[in-house]
């Protein structure tokens, strides 16, 4: 890792909703030291790209804004190609594309989605995986396969690639370099396309980059993070059971220690993020079936 300052990006529509949370991880990273920054991070495709201050307990937070306007200055052939826009399934990797195209000075970037809870010290967290080497730093890293739900989206003009021959990784907290981001826009200006779990590590693997899975039990974990920071079946086939998935939408954390938890949502959230991911995967299942008989 270089010595080139590093951001931690919450990704927030509704910051106030989730202020406690928000304040508390932005205290926690700044904590590590003076090159570190904070920022609130966001899609809404009602709006234009900007920057917006937020205030919140008497703390001023910038928040970047980014609408269809900003998609269309990527240009892809392919990634995020299709209009209307829309961020669900797979592009919300396009938001801290956009933000390092708009902010390119810092080394690291990391994320974290609003709905991402920890059960322990938080700036211990952070300072846990700082200044470890790797260009991703995510969770849940996995072989891909063709009975993934998103494995018909992945597209590598020209490389061969299989969806047996992916990755997968998890993306609702991570660290990524810089570098590792511009390597992303090239290989999407190229043609590649899919979904952001898919193309992430299959992206910087190809290109000879390093991923790191930060813990759990599965089968690319290193000794010092096994069984850390987050716990699940081991090698389940990217079903990311366990603290820090998908499908098991949570109200609060749960008991244990240490432990990231994906997603804590508050009630109604809850009630319509149940509804909205249940709808989303039978909607992407019958355009399955009913391509599959043309």
């Amino acid at each position: 890792m270089s010595g080139a300052p590093q951001i931690l990006l919450f990704y927030a529509t509704d910051p106030a909703n989730v202020k406690k949370r928000l304040l508390r991880f932005r205290e926690a990273f700044l904590r590590l030291g003076p090159d570190r920054a904070f920022a609130i991070a966001s899609y809404d495709a009602g709006a234009r790209t900007g920057v917006r201050r937020v205030t919140l307990d008497g703390i001023e937070i910038e928040h970047h804004v980014f609408g269809p306007d900003a998609i269309d200055t990527l240009g892809y052939p392919h990634k995020g190609a299709a209009r209307p826009f829309k961020l669900i399934p797979g592009n919300c990797d396009l938001v801290p594309v956009l933000f390092r195209k708009a902010v390119p000075h810092y080394g690291e970037y990391w994320m974290m989605e609003d709905d991402v809870e920890y059960s322990g010290d938080a700036h211990a967290l952070f300072a846990g995986l700082d200044g470890r080497g790797g260009d991703l730093l995510a969770a849940h890293l996995a072989h891909g396969y063709d009975a993934w739900t998103y494995s018909s989206m992945l597209r590598a003009p020209g490389a061969g690639v299989a969806p047996a021959d992916s990755w997968l990784v998890f993306l609702t907290f991570f660290r990524v370099s810089g570098a590792a981001l511009d390597t992303i826009d090239r290989y999407y200006r190229e043609g590649w396309s899919g979904h952001s779990e898919n193309m992430w590590a299959t992206i910087l693997k190809h290109a000879g980059m390093r991923v790191v899975d930060i813990g759990g039990d599965g089968e690319y974990v290193a000794d010092e993070d096994r069984n850390r920071r987050y716990y699940g079946l081991p090698n389940d086939g990217f079903q990311k059971n366990g603290s820090f998935g998908t499908m098991n939408i949570r109200l609060r954390a749960g008991r244990r220690k240490d432990v990231l938890w994906h997603p804590i949502k508050p009630f109604k959230a809850w009630l319509r993020q149940t509804r909205k991911r249940l709808l989303s995967i039978v909607k992407w299942q019958l355009s399955k079936l009913q391509n599959g008989r043309r």
